[in-house]
């Protein structure tokens, strides 16, 4: 994960609260120093040194949380926290020059203004001839002045960028853990989009041999019928009842076309699909759609599915009265919810579509949550990157 660095004011003082910590990183490597040899050979002695060592290294972390914007996962190994105080121990000491430094200036500044503006006779300011400082004397040491103020600026940042990358190098998990990690992530995620896209699959051959293949079954009997007939008016009956059977039979092609994927998300965007979902739902939700513009096709379909999956177990198991669906964006992401106020109970490993929701945001980087108490209410989120 890429650390964002902080800002200037932040991580100076970020920097000179550090400066302050060193004599409890000297005191702390000292004592570990100090028990080393008794370490080796008592638990107990060992267990206090690291015990010693990590509420030190916690106070380091969480002021480089705080203050540097410095976030990974701390590893446990004892030597690396050790090994990270006396790596820090030094950029401290240079931290702390720093801050004297600029403590220094500050004093010098404020006391050449402060004789200057009150005309004040100051021995250590004063010229040879002991006259007070003249604003000639303060514009000819501002300049050099503001470029040590920013130098000194510059080296607390400089020391700011020492610290997390000391931090990230001895407390964070190793780069090879890390991509270990990922490729375990990117390998599971896999798995999953291929069981989700398998079960799609067989959804869709379901709903076509249960139900459009018996409606062209029945459609056919009718024909069949109305074409052995001898009586008009029979005849007559039985092709009306073929033209009603005709109609559902293409309501349920479109469906399953629908669910699979609809023509109009394409061409009319992703607030006209929306809505319709959510007037076909039962009971029918409220839409609160606040994008502007269109998102790239493989999250608006993303963002489709969500709704659409969240909507049919609402309708199939929820029980619910009321159902509401928002899809907001801002900090670079956009964010797909549906809520109801049914019996709940859900999880997002609770069944093949979730799961295949869960599988389907995460490949597109995003995150998939499914918050459903018992007794409800049910609240489906998917966040997904819209930059």
């Amino acid at each position: 994960m890429p650390l964002r660095p902080p800002s200037v004011v932040r991580a100076s003082y970020g920097v000179a609260l550090g400066a302050c910590l060193v004599p409890m990183d000297a005191l702390t490597l000292l004592a570990a120093a100090a028990v080393a040899p008794f370490a080796r050979t008592s638990s107990r002695v060992g267990a206090w040194r690291d015990r010693v060592v990590r509420a030190t290294v916690r106070v380091h972390v969480r002021r480089l949380g705080r203050w540097l914007a410095w976030r990974t996962e701390a590893t446990d190994d004892a030597g690396r926290p050790v090994r990270y105080l006396a790596a820090r121990l030094p950029v401290g000491v240079l931290s702390a020059g720093i801050v004297v430094l600029l403590a220094y200036g500050a004093f010098a500044a404020t006391l050449m203004i402060a004789s200057w503006a009150f005309d004040l006779h100051v021995p250590s300011l004063a010229n040879d001839d002991q006259y007070p400082v003249h604003g000639l004397t303060i514009l000819s040491a501002a300049v050099p002045g503001a470029v040590l103020l920013y130098l000194a600026l510059m080296g607390l940042v400089g020391s700011a960028a020492l610290e997390r990358a000391a931090a990230s190098r001895l407390l964070g998990a190793e780069d090879r853990t890390q991509l270990l990690a990922q490729i375990e992530t990117l390998t599971a995620s896999r798995s999953d989009i291929v069981a989700a896209v398998e079960a799609e699959r067989r959804r869709v051959e379901r709903d076509l041999h249960d139900g459009v293949q018996q409606q062209v079954v029945a459609l056919g009997m009718l024909l069949d019928r109305g074409r052995r007939t001898p009586d008009p008016v029979v005849r007559d009956r039985l092709l009306a009842e073929a033209s009603d059977e005709a109609s559902r039979v293409l309501t349920g092609i479109r469906d399953v076309a629908w669910r699979v994927h609809p023509a109009a998300l394409d061409t009319r965007g992703l607030r006209p699909v929306l809505a319709r979902l959510a007037a076909r739902a039962m009971p029918p939700a409220r839409l609160d759609y606040r994008l502007d513009g269109r998102l790239r096709p493989e999250i608006e379909a993303c963002v489709y599915y969500v709704v659409s999956e969240a909507l049919m177990n609402v309708t199939k198991h929820a029980d619910a009265t009321r159902a509401a669906v928002a899809v907001t964006a801002g900090d670079g992401v956009v964010t797909a919810r549906v809520t109801d106020d049914g019996r709940g109970g859900a999880t997002a490993r609770g069944g093949r579509g979730l799961a295949g929701l869960a599988a389907r945001t995460a490949a597109l980087g995003g995150s998939f949550d499914v918050d459903s108490p018992r007794d409800g209410p049910t609240t489906v989120t998917a966040v997904l990157p819209c930059v």
